[in-house]
């Protein structure tokens, strides 16, 4: 595998738990008037996989039902796929050091390149950054069920893959700037 990589072949890869429970934000209101906020506690969930180059603004995302080395393992198998389909032959994945992401349970690939982000900072990761819009666009909302949930990611992420200059945006961090390539 040659090194170092091209900014194309560079992702970062994170997981944001998602359900039916309402997240409460900040409302504005009038002074001395409290805001209304509907609220739903519910207890069904799920987890969105990603993959982005915030480079390209390419994004790859899945949802699955578990934050597991099963899951993480398909996840990968499907995110290999993708790439070989862009013509990507190598890449280098960074994300944290999840349980799930131990190397040594990693299916037999060639593509996929795995590097470690540094223990307790998720600031460095910018897949973070994105799962910040996400997060404040499902803000202060109640869903029905978990597919409704889904269904509303489900639209919000292919409004941001359709618009890879927003992706890079969001999370191409100074820090990457200075990746020799």
């Amino acid at each position: 595998m040659k090194a170092p990589y091209q900014e194309s072949q560079l992702y970062f890869t994170d997981e944001m738990r998602y359900g039916t429970r309402t997240h409460s934000r900040r409302r504005w209101t009038r002074q001395g008037h409290r805001p209304a906020c509907p609220v739903k506690l519910g207890y069904e969930w799920g987890y969105l996989y990603v993959a982005i180059c915030p480079f390209t603004g390419d994004m790859y995302a899945m949802f699955l039902s578990h934050l597991d080395k099963q899951c993480f393992t398909y996840f990968l198998q499907q995110l290999q796929l993708y790439l070989q389909q862009k013509g990507i032959d190598q890449a280098l994945l960074m994300g944290d050091g999840a349980t799930a992401h131990t190397a040594q349970h990693w299916p037999q690939q060639q593509l996929l390149q795995w590097q470690k982000l540094p223990t307790a900072c998720p600031e460095l990761n910018p897949v973070e950054r994105f799962f910040e819009e996400l997060r404040a666009s499902t803000s202060n909302k109640v869903f029905a069920d978990k597919q409704h949930v889904e269904d509303y990611l489900a639209d919000l992420i292919r409004l941001h893959q359709q618009q890879p200059q927003l992706i890079s945006s969001l999370t191409l961090f100074p820090y990457l700037s200075a990746v020799p390539t």
